[in-house]
């Protein structure tokens, strides 16, 4: 496994807003999945980038939408050539419980046809979106060369499923200080978790920063992304 960041605890960063100029998109393709009974939405943006890419998964918070955050990291996704696959979920423990057997299935209906590298796929989660991410990262290991997430903890109740993990999965942590959600402390107590089981972990406290995440999302995918794609599966 390739990894620039070996185990980085950072204590505080301040983000600034990225100036870059937009780049020329194409048009995202939205389907379905049929999984336990259930029809689940999912949007796909395959960028003009040639050859084997990677994939990354983007899962919403609650009340959001697979293509809410499709939007929010197509401009690096035409940069970096990121096939993007933004599945709508219902945000529930029912449908948590199903993660283990639902997102392989999701990704392998959402990829079939496409050129992509197996060894680099991702995954990338806001506030609940970022719990599933959470699950994901460790119930599935094996499948996902690394994780980040934006505004979520993982619950001290759940925290057997970090020793659950086949594998240590390389995890960035974003959190701003002022999330109404989710303090400071809880979080670190995460990054803690994941430290001393031996995950790589990329931690971020953003100053003056709530728990919304479209206004900074450029500036959070830049730094997300290029601590994941450091990372590849064996």
């Amino acid at each position: 496994m390739k990894m620039r960041v070996a185990s980085t605890v950072v204590l505080s960063l301040v983000l600034f807003a990225c100036s870059c100029a937009p780049v020329a998109t194409r048009a995202s393709v939205t389907r379905s999945l049929e999984f336990g009974g259930e029809q689940i939405p999912y949007d796909v943006y395959v960028p003009a980038a040639q050859g084997q890419r990677p994939v990354l998964l983007v899962l919403h918070g609650a009340r959001g939408r697979g293509g809410d955050m499709l939007q929010l990291w197509q401009e690096m996704a035409d940069e970096q050539g990121i096939i993007l696959v933004a599945p709508t979920l219902s945000l529930s423990a029912e449908q948590e419980a199903r993660i283990p057997q639902l997102i392989p299935a999701l990704m392998a209906e959402a990829t079939r046809g496409l050129a992509f590298d197996p060894r680099r796929v991702y995954v990338f989660g806001y506030s609940a979106g970022g719990y599933f991410t959470y699950d994901i990262a460790t119930l599935l290991s094996t499948r996902f060369a690394a994780a980040a997430v934006f505004a979520m903890v993982i619950a001290p109740e759940y925290a057997s499923i970090v020793d659950r993990a086949q594998r240590k999965t390389p995890i960035a942590i974003y959190i701003g200080d002022h999330d109404s959600f989710w303090t400071v402390d809880q979080t670190r107590a995460t990054r803690d978790l994941l430290v001393s089981r031996g995950f790589p972990v990329h931690y971020v406290e953003i100053a003056n920063q709530g728990h919304g995440y479209a206004a900074i999302a450029q500036t959070i995918n830049r730094d997300a992304w290029a601590f994941m794609s450091s990372a590849t599966l064996p």
